[in-house]
């Protein structure tokens, strides 16, 4: 038992890397943008799945590898400096540590992390990303002209913080075991069920309640 949560700990620490570098990517690429719509799937099962202070050590070092991307790829405003590591570190650490503590209060809610996730747009704001984080995998993109233009580029963040959140809860209704990334039974209607959530996503009116979850053992 205890290998096989070691296992499921360096699985979701690679993917977190993997998630910082596709957010990276995809800021300020508009031939990446696609990648936005996934790049925070890891995060978020951090926040379904682990005790508010594990779940923001994996905002931390989600952050921090951002700040190493962003700063090595040279395509976004991200200055190389202490100020900025100290942005993107606490920033993250913080959000997923009050959405793990909201999940196993309230349950995991995709449009309440979505919200939240607008406070993380606008408090990352000093760093200079002219479109913001999420939103900024959207810039040059229809989304950002009728969407960004008229209401904000915050919102925008929010729709795909939205997304992001709504496929990892409903990858967990179809019977993927999340703490320990072992597949179970799918249910046929898998399809049906993503597609319905996706719809109602893009609409911003679902709410997807859920109970609350109890930390692992």
């Amino acid at each position: 038992m205890p290998a096989k949560g070691s296992a499921a700990g360096v699985a979701l620490a690679i993917a977190l890397v993997g998630s910082a570098y596709l957010t990276a990517t995809a800021v300020g690429s508009p031939t990446h943008a696609w990648m936005g719509w996934l790049s925070l799937l890891p995060l978020f099962v951090a926040i379904r799945v682990l005790r508010p202070l594990r779940a923001s050590a994996c905002g931390a070092l989600w952050g921090g590898c951002l700040f190493a991307f962003c700063v090595t790829s040279g395509r976004t405003a991200v200055s190389a400096n202490l100020a900025s590591f100290a942005f993107l570190t606490a920033i993250p650490a913080l959000y997923t540590f009050l959405g793990a503590g909201l999940t196993r209060w309230m349950g995991f809610s995709p449009f309440v992390l979505g919200v939240g996730w607008m406070g993380v747009e606008l408090a990352l704001a000093p760093l200079g990303l002219h479109s913001g984080l999420l939103a900024g995998t959207q810039d040059h993109t229809a989304l950002m002209d009728y969407i960004g233009r008229a209401l904000g580029y915050v919102l925008v963040g929010f729709l795909v913080a939205y997304v992001n959140a709504a496929l990892v809860a409903v990858l967990g209704r179809v019977g993927l075991s999340v703490p320990h990334f072992v597949p179970t039974t799918v249910s046929p209607d898998c399809g049906r069920s993503l597609i319905s959530q996706i719809l109602g996503c893009l609409t911003l009116f679902a709410l997807q309640p859920s109970h609350p979850r109890a930390p692992p053992v």
